[in-house]
């Protein structure tokens, strides 16, 4: 977990280096969320970011920059509107819909975990 801001929070998976099961991670990390807590509403996405240490020694983050960032809360707030719990971007879906029941709900635009 990189952020945490109100009800917020942005988590980024394979930020220390490449991965190959990355998209997969993600969407196991928002199932596990979507299970142990009501009402909570992810957005996946994946790309390449810049990653890196933003603040002084007293207060440190990690910060995530990438259209993929951008994507993944696109993703969540069109989620929320339509009443979701995950939805997924098309790159993420085509790397992990054998592996996860889904369905697409918006070609194009996004794909529901179901």
């Amino acid at each position: 977990v990189g952020i945490v801001v109100g009800d917020h929070v942005h988590a980024s998976f394979n930020a220390a280096r490449r991965c190959a099961s990355h998209a997969t991670s993600a969407v196991q990390g928002a199932v596990g969320v979507s299970q142990g807590v009501q009402n909570v509403v992810t957005g996946v996405a994946t790309g390449m970011a810049h990653c890196g240490s933003l603040g002084c020694s007293d207060l440190m983050s990690v910060v995530t920059i990438s259209p993929s960032t951008v994507a993944a809360s696109d993703l969540q707030e069109f989620a929320r509107n339509k009443e979701l719990s995950i939805v997924v971007s098309g790159s993420v879906y085509s790397e992990v819909s054998f592996a996860f029941n889904m369905k697409i709900i918006l070609e194009k635009v996004a794909t529901e975990l179901v």
